[in-house]
């Protein structure tokens, strides 16, 4: 009998002993499940989250290839719909969707125009929306160069992730029609037959209206004094109402007459002009090592021409040549655009002729010691990693010298637009 009781209670433990395990197997089962689910939702998540980080830098590339080095104002006019107000709310939006769960569009943005609409990327879509930044607001006119990029990633089972950025135009224009940089340029003006150098913005015929900006622009009173000693006549000067000496300005004097506001740091600072020349380098659409067999392309405004050497410019041109070794053009040679020799810091015009220059001209050495601009040396002569600029135009000929922000804006780089800020929504 007492074995028969020892049967039963060993039957009942085997039965409770496997309903624990069964117990801890649908457990097991479930939170399996359930991590699964999370799993997937994290992945999810993630995914629209790379989505909509797509769709920002797509907005960002597809701009600069629509802008370019351009202002943004046009292109936020163009976004902002018909009432001309950039009221577009990432809040408000919602994708719609098709009966297999596919993305069709974009609802909740009113009349703005999206910068990208909603585009097949992988396993998803994303789309992107073009507006002003904080300062601007919901106005169309850009005043600092910045913009707000929102890209937005959306998948087939009705997730959304929306990331914005600031990005940054990275926009540099020469304050003067020659700006020479350093410490005391040395400074020799059209000295034979009459020459023209005019600072009215393209001489009154395009450009920023009663723009009067200084034909010859330095850093510091000393460096003001050293051009001024080389002005030659007064009468060739002229810049609207400012004539002579008035047209030479020190560029960090707020009492100049020509003052255009605080001046960016990169004239000022040795090491972020080179990287700026290596800048520009990259982005090159020719790049000569040796100026005696250098051609340049036929003359279109947007050209960037890089030569890593001296360079004689002997045929009419546009765009902008950066020429590190000796820059040299002859008198009957046009160009549109900008004109500089940074390097070795030498720029000379010579013999006759009665060609413009209409853009800007921009002269620093920063090469060192050595006076070879690439070397290890670079940057950490004279004062501030600069030494003495040189301009010297001494051919015949009446040429005219112009500063035009037209021609200037045609020859700026499209640099790719920097991420100044960035957020998730």
């Amino acid at each position: 009998m007492k074995h028969r009781q020892d049967t039963g209670s060993a039957l009942v433990m085997a039965v409770f002993v496997l309903a624990m395990l069964s117990a801890m197997g649908i457990a097991l089962m479930f939170m399996s499940r359930t991590e699964v689910r999370s799993s997937q939702a994290d992945m999810r998540s993630k995914q629209v989250y790379y989505l909509a980080e797509a769709g920002m830098e797509a907005g960002r590339a597809t701009l600069l290839i629509l802008n370019g080095a351009g202002p943004f104002s046009d292109d936020l006019a163009t976004y902002a719909g018909a009432d001309g107000t950039l009221d577009f709310d990432p809040d408000t939006l919602q994708p719609t969707y098709d009966g297999d769960g596919n993305v069709t569009g974009l609802t909740g943005y009113g009349d703005d125009v999206p910068l990208i609409d909603p585009t097949v990327f992988g396993d998803g879509w994303y789309a992107a929306f073009m507006t002003n930044d904080a300062v601007n607001g919901t106005s169309p006119t850009d005043t600092n160069d910045r913009v707000v990029i929102t890209g937005i990633g959306m998948s087939a089972n009705n997730s959304i992730e929306i990331v914005q950025a600031v990005i940054l135009r990275d926009v540099l224009i020469p304050p003067a029609a020659i700006t020479l940089l350093g410490p005391t340029p040395n400074f020799v003006g059209g000295q034979s037959n009459p020459k023209e150098y005019i600072g009215e913005d393209c001489d009154g015929g395009g450009g920023v209206p009663n723009l009067f900006a200084p034909i010859v622009g330095v850093v510091g009173p000393a460096a003001e004094a050293a051009v001024e000693a080389g002005i030659g006549s007064d009468s060739a000067y002229n810049s609207g109402p400012y004539v002579g000496d008035d047209t030479f300005a020190d560029l960090s004097d707020p009492s100049e007459s020509t003052y255009g506001g605080p001046l960016n740091s990169i004239w000022t600072d040795c090491q972020a002009l080179h990287d700026f020349v290596e800048k520009i380098r990259a982005n090159a659409d020719v790049v000569c090592t040796n100026g005696s067999s250098c051609t340049l392309p036929t003359p279109a405004p947007d050209n960037i021409i890089f030569v890593d050497d001296d360079y004689d410019i002997t045929a009419d041109g546009a765009g902008l040549i950066l020429v590190t070794g000796a820059l040299t053009t002859n008198g009957g040679v046009e160009w549109y655009g900008m004109l500089w020799a940074i390097g070795a810091g030498e720029y000379q015009r010579n013999g006759g002729g009665n060609a413009t220059i209409s853009g800007s001209i921009l002269v620093a050495d920063i090469a060192g010691p050595d006076g070879v601009y690439g070397n290890a040396d670079d940057c950490t002569g004279g004062v501030g990693g600069f030494d003495t600029a040189s301009f010297d135009e001494n051919g015949g000929g009446i040429g005219d010298t112009m500063y035009c922000t037209d021609d200037i804006i045609n020859a700026l780089p499209a640099f790719p637009y920097e991420l100044d800020e960035f957020r998730q929504h």
